[in-house]
């Protein structure tokens, strides 16, 4: 709504207004009616003496003798709770209606609002329509004003032509508030900028704080005017000195934020709190930021809170968010969901990205909810859908990994494409799809710039996707000064010190150096938690990187498998089976595959049923080979399921063999594979 709905008289009762006319029986008589009107003043003139116990017996007393004024006045009075009285909705509305009886036009207006708002009695516009109508045949221009703002933000009943009807005709009588009407008119939903601006001027020359505050925007922002930033202050500083909340709030944003003019902290500080006081909810909310955090003032999480509080009372969804997120998180307070969730809701409710990426990264994680993928993207897309760059990365991310929705790297790029600049990790995922995406074409210009930008936000990981272009995935690109440079800068990644150790151990791009190359294999082991004598095991047991030597494969084997590594135990087992660097020795090799399988290898199953299934240095114990094998092929060990599935031919079970047979050849095993040709 474009301003508060309840235009009701201020407490200071206003004695002059239209006069009236009335058929009613109880109508006062035109001399009674001058000395009510006398009386009034004296109620006036003891309310403004503080003597309200006077001035509300003779509200009563006139009200009761049938003055329709007083009678208004008296409805007020019990409708705001006034004169030391307590509110009473019944008796404001007896009183407005008696009042209205007699053609009291504000009392009209009064009930209008009731009406309107549903307060104390069921809502129906019909009827606050035609007291706003019966007050205008009275000739009160107010009630134009308060008709139009009806037709102006009433959902069902929105009708701009009515709305700029009574409003001009409201204008004609200088209401103020007939001014602002046609300003917000014509500002937000006509956008005619050039029109709003000429009718907040008239309203600021009239004295209203409202319309000095929006002229101050239009000359600040230069929008409906030629930009103007010394009227612009001239015009803030004037609804300043008037308390206006927002004016007040805003000059403080303007020294927090240096919009404009140098920052000036603390000004900003002695303004939020000024503002704060006089209920403007977005500095309520910035300034328990302040408190939060303890930047400019003393970290103080009550106070915040309680800040935060009056703000969400106004239904400000920041200051739900805020709330909820400090009792979510529980660092400063004891953490109570019970208290979060509603408030998370809320503020979502409310329409707060804020509040919908926040409930998006509880679905996603399972923190104080339910873990929920989709629920988690669904928050995601709400949140990005009302322009929240940060909620672009995390929808963005969720369609690049598929999380909660399909893959879809062309939709991940264009939402991380739009958060570049709040998110380090949009960069280096935008250089992940330029690379390595099946469906983008691959751009390594770009993934190199990104992935570039990442590194310098402090994403280390992407050094070590540069330095993999620059050595293997992109030949155009092939640098291998280049790929080192990179990987030395990423070797807190565990690709990175893997990469760079073959470099050195193979003497590619920098000297060789065996030493150098085998303490990088040290880090990465370290990053990744693996066993290093079976890492080092490996390079000497395959030979691939450095020059093959089952000596040393062997002593390294032999300290892994003391520290029950599969692998190790695998390959050594491989060792003493085929006599590599060691004496044959079966009964040593089905020892060491036995170990590894029960340390987890599915490899050593299948070895361990190809030797019983053959007769390797053992008596052939098919029924034994078969189980082996079978143990593997369940696991998905494809060598075991071609190996199953020729075991189980050769059985007559021709079917059950082919079936497991097939299972390898999709698994791309090129024994399944031409076996499967060749028996077409």
């Amino acid at each position: 709504m474009y301003r508060l709905l309840f235009i009701f008289m201020s407490v200071v009762m206003l004695t002059s207004c239209a006069s009236t006319s009335t058929n009613n029986s109880s109508a006062m008589a035109p001399a009674e009616r001058q000395h009510g009107d006398e009386q009034l003043r004296l109620a006036e003139s003891y309310y403004n003496d503080n003597q309200l116990e006077k001035a509300l017996a003779l509200y009563q007393q006139l009200a009761k003798q049938g003055h329709p004024r007083a009678q208004g006045e008296l409805g007020l009075i019990y409708d705001l709770g006034a004169l030391d009285v307590k509110e009473d909705n019944a008796l404001a509305l007896y009183w407005y209606k008696e009042a209205a009886k007699q053609n009291d036009p504000q009392s009209m207006v009064n009930l209008a609002s009731f009406y309107r708002e549903g307060e104390f009695v069921d809502k129906n516009i019909d009827t606050a329509v035609s007291y706003y109508q019966q007050a205008i045949n009275q000739q009160f221009a107010m009630a134009n004003c308060e008709l139009g703002y009806l037709y102006l933000d009433e959902p069902n009943y929105q009708d701009l032509h009515k709305a700029e009807r009574y409003f001009l005709a409201g204008a004609e009588s200088t209401q103020v508030s007939c001014y602002l009407g046609l300003a917000y008119l014509y500002d937000f939903e006509v956008n005619d900028q050039i029109k709003a601006f000429q009718w907040y001027k008239l309203a600021a020359d009239s004295d209203s704080a409202i319309a000095q505050y929006n002229i101050a925007l239009k000359y600040l922002n230069g929008t409906g005017i030629d930009k103007n930033p010394k009227l612009g202050h001239q015009y803030l500083a004037i609804a300043v000195e008037q308390n206006y909340p927002l004016a007040v709030g805003y000059l403080a944003q303007i020294y927090d934020f240096g919009w404009g003019v140098a920052e000036n902290k603390l000004a900003a500080v002695e303004l939020y709190h000024k503002a704060a006081e006089l209920g403007d909810a977005d500095s309520q909310v910035n300034l328990g930021l302040l408190y939060e955090e303890g930047e400019l003032v003393p970290e103080d999480i009550n106070t915040a809170l309680q800040l935060y509080t009056l703000a969400a009372e106004q239904g400000n969804a920041i200051a739900l968010n805020n709330i909820a997120a400090i009792y979510l998180r529980g660092d400063k307070v004891e953490r109570d969901l019970d208290i979060a969730l509603p408030l998370f809701y809320q503020a979502a409710a409310l329409g707060s990205p804020n509040a919908l990426t926040n409930l998006g990264t509880m679905s996603r994680l399972g923190n104080g909810v339910e873990q929920d993928d989709k629920q988690s993207f669904l928050y995601y897309k709400e949140a990005a859908d009302l322009g929240f760059t940060p909620a672009y990365f995390q929808l963005g991310q969720s369609y690049h990994l598929g999380t909660g929705t399909e893959k879809n790297d062309e939709l991940a790029l264009s939402y991380l494409l739009a958060s570049t600049e709040y998110d380090e990790s949009a960069a280096f995922y935008i250089g992940i799809i330029y690379s390595k995406s099946p469906s983008v074409t691959p751009d390594f210009d770009k993934a190199i710039s990104y992935f570039e930008k990442a590194y310098e936000l402090g994403r280390q990981d992407a050094a070590s996707y540069l330095g993999w272009i620059y050595e293997i995935k992109s030949p155009a690109h092939h640098d291998i000064d280049k790929a080192v440079y990179w990987y030395q800068q990423g070797l807190s990644n565990s690709y990175s010190c893997m990469r760079l150790a073959r470099l050195y151990l193979q003497g590619k791009g920098v000297p060789q150096n065996i030493d150098k190359g085998l303490a990088l294999y040290h880090e990465y082991a370290k990053i990744k938690k693996y066993d290093i004598d079976e890492l080092i095991g490996n390079l000497y047991f395959f030979g691939e990187v450095v020059d093959q030597d089952y000596q040393k494969a062997l002593f390294h084997y032999e300290k892994a498998v003391a520290n029950n590594q599969s692998q190790a135990a695998n390959n050594l087992g491989e060792m003493y089976r085929l006599g590599h660097g060691v004496a044959k020795d079966i009964d040593k090799a089905i020892s060491l595959y036995q170990a590894s399988t029960e340390w987890g290898s599915v490899v050593s199953m299948a070895n361990l049923g190809e030797i019983y299934l053959n007769g390797e240095g053992v008596e052939v114990d098919r029924e034994l080979g078969i189980s082996w094998l079978t143990k593997a092929a369940e696991r998905g060990q494809n060598d075991a399921q071609y190996l199953l599935g020729q075991g189980l031919i050769t059985n007559q079970q021709q079917a059950a063999g082919e079936q497991w047979i097939k299972k390898s050849a999709e698994a791309g095993n090129k024994k399944a594979i031409q076996y499967l040709t060749e028996h077409q």
